[in-house]
């Protein structure tokens, strides 16, 4: 299956995250989840952004979300800065990060601080290199894991004081689908 009609969408299951969530809000915490994650081969990548609903104002990234295995590290950058430690992580050539249409996520990045980023792979792009017609979070979930995730949380505000755990989930699944979704590729002979 390559093509999901949106009005299917529903018809799946949603995918349920039994993870852990690690919240890095201080600096004792951003050190220490570096260094677990600089130790990654392959990480799941996305950012979060309280949305604008007018034209013309925009915000910057509130949230970047890297995950390990069933662990995720939501980094509150709006709320801790955009840590060099961080940015290692980003222009670490031997570590593979994996994320959905990740050239906005990139971009935001950079307008909070200029780096170099290395070895990033956009699952949209894989998708269409292999003749998927349906791309996105969602439909790549469906196709290739069999479940669909909710994006209900995706226009909440992301720069709140405290997140909800509705946020919480939403965010980690975000970064945490990215490598299972790799994952499905290899199975199926569609990456390398």
């Amino acid at each position: 299956m390559n093509y999901v009609p949106k009005e299917d969408v529903k018809n799946y299951p949603l995918i349920e995250f039994n993870g852990n969530i690690h919240v890095i809000d201080s600096r004792s915490s951003l050190i220490n989840s570096c260094k677990i994650l600089s130790n990654s081969k392959i990480l799941g990548f996305d950012t979060e952004t309280k949305p604008a609903f007018k034209k013309g104002i925009s915000h910057p990234i509130s949230l970047l979300q890297l995950s390990v295995g069933n662990d995720v590290f939501l980094f509150r950058i709006d709320k801790i800065g955009f840590d060099n430690n961080i940015i290692d992580i980003l222009s670490d050539s031997n570590i593979l990060k994996v994320g959905i249409d990740i050239k906005n996520d990139l971009l935001g990045l950079k307008k909070i601080k200029q780096f170099t980023e290395s070895n990033f792979l956009d699952l949209n792009s894989l998708a269409l290199q292999k003749g998927f017609q349906s791309i996105g979070a969602v439909k790549l979930s469906i196709m290739l894991l069999g479940c669909r995730i909710s994006k209900k949380q995706r226009l909440s505000d992301w720069s709140a004081t405290q997140l909800t755990e509705l946020q919480l989930s939403y965010a980690a699944i975000d970064a945490w689908i990215c490598p299972k979704i790799l994952a499905a590729f290899k199975e199926k002979l569609l990456y390398p």
